[in-house]
């Protein structure tokens, strides 16, 4: 017998490290499933008493019988429950694509403004409910779920979670156990998963959230959901940031970034790599700021990448001066290419004594709309969280700024 995880996400298998789920499961045999493209370094970085295997690389969306139904059911339940958020998806897009023809940029929103009445028109009818249905169905009966039943069976797999569904291999994974009766439990991450990067929710035994907020906000977006199926248990990803003895000590630190540990210490953490095109120009405009001794007591800047762009030579700063670091620094592999996602998972959980020490002192954190609002909080750390764009004319739907009208950001601006 077997218990078997999805881990499509990079930063997925540090939840089971943080969970110890291999010594809380002894005696049951734990099967890991990761990215394929990621398999090696999640090798190398394995958890005592997990296996690593390969999900399936498959994508709903390529698929020419999928692709509508998944399409249908994903934007009725957005274009309802969450039209805010994916009003700043359709602008992005239509911004992104006629970024140099007003024209035809009003005429891509005049369209997605339609589209939005449309499905929203249709999730007030209940539709997301039973198109979700239906994608099922049809995901059930694609050959993908053939090869998981096959793979599960392989393993005499008992129960299945997903720790990742914002990834897109896992649907498929969750739905063939479903076909197949076993029990079934997903994992959600954190509340950004639920209002902008899930695509599918398959029906499950148990869902596990951190918060009460994120509890109240899967119910509101899937009423369909029964209430006990849903569990506040904490984020296994935060578990280690209060105890000094997974982190660097302060000398460590600063003697690896190669700063002045009796300097106040600015950390800005970088998005996701791509996602803001002209973040680059903000993080330099701190930098400059330091060279220019503009900011009090003298504080010093490390720059953070993106724990996505570990370990490829994604740009986040264009000059470095004395009292600015750049760490990890870039490496020689492209992002997103074959030699980069092969070890960015290892990079990842490599870096956790790193970050948790970034964490711990610094003096101010600065980013735009991250997740590291909640780590920073959890050590008591000020917060600033960038609400301009250089150059200052960047078009609305390529600001920053679209950032916070996003659900999963406004409860945690509100709360000050």
């Amino acid at each position: 017998m077997s218990i078997v995880i999805g881990c499509d996400s990079f930063l997925a298998l540090r939840n089971v490290r943080n969970g110890n789920l291999g010594e809380h499961l002894a005696g049951e045999r734990v099967v890991v499933l990761v990215d394929p493209h990621q398999h090696e370094g999640s090798l190398d970085a394995a958890p005592p008493g997990v296996e690593i295997d390969c999900l399936f690389d498959f994508d709903a969306r390529k698929d020419a019988g999928l692709k509508p139904l998944l399409d249908r059911a994903y934007l009725a339940r957005k274009c309802y429950y969450d039209p805010v958020t994916i009003w700043q998806e359709f602008k992005l897009s239509s911004y992104r694509d006629n970024p140099h023809n007003p024209l035809r940029r009003t005429a891509s929103l005049g369209r997605a403004g339609l589209r939005l009445a449309t499905y929203w028109a249709a999730g007030r009818r209940g539709r997301a409910q039973m198109w979700r249905r239906d994608f099922a169905a049809a995901l059930q009966q694609h050959s993908i779920a053939d090869q998981y039943a096959d793979l599960l069976r392989r393993v005499n797999a008992q129960v299945v979670a997903a720790f990742s569904l914002e990834g897109l291999r896992e649907m498929a994974l969750l739905e063939a156990a479903r076909k197949l009766g076993l029990r079934t439990a997903v994992m959600i991450r954190s509340l950004d998963n639920l209002s902008a990067k899930i695509q599918h929710l398959p029906d499950a035994d148990a869902y596990i959230v951190w918060a009460d907020k994120t509890r109240d906000f899967l119910l509101y977006m899937y009423p369909e959901i029964a209430p006990e199926r849903v569990h506040v248990t904490g984020s296994p990803q935060f578990d280690h940031h209060l105890a000094p003895q997974y982190r660097l000590t302060r000398d460590e630190f600063f003697r690896t970034i190669k700063l002045d540990p009796a300097r106040p210490l600015i950390v800005y953490t970088s998005a996701t790599p791509t996602l803001i095109q002209h973040e680059i120009d903000i993080v330099q405009h701190l930098a400059d700021a330091v060279r220019d001794g503009k900011f009090v007591r003298g504080a010093q800047l490390l720059v953070r990448q993106h724990p996505r762009g570990f370990g490829s030579s994604y740009p986040v700063l264009k000059q470095t001066y004395p009292g600015v670091s750049v760490f990890p620094p870039p490496a020689d592999a492209p992002y997103n290419s074959p030699e980069h996602e092969a070890h960015v998972v290892k990079l990842i959980l490599e870096d956790e004594p790193m970050h948790l020490a970034a964490l711990a002192y610094q003096d101010v954190q600065v980013n735009i709309s991250g997740t590291m609002m909640v780590d920073s909080a959890i050590l008591d750390k000020p917060i600033v969280a960038v609400h301009y764009d250089i150059p200052a004319d960047t078009l609305a739907g390529l600001s920053v700024k679209r950032f916070y009208r996003r659900s999963d950001i406004r409860p945690i601006i509100a709360t000050g």
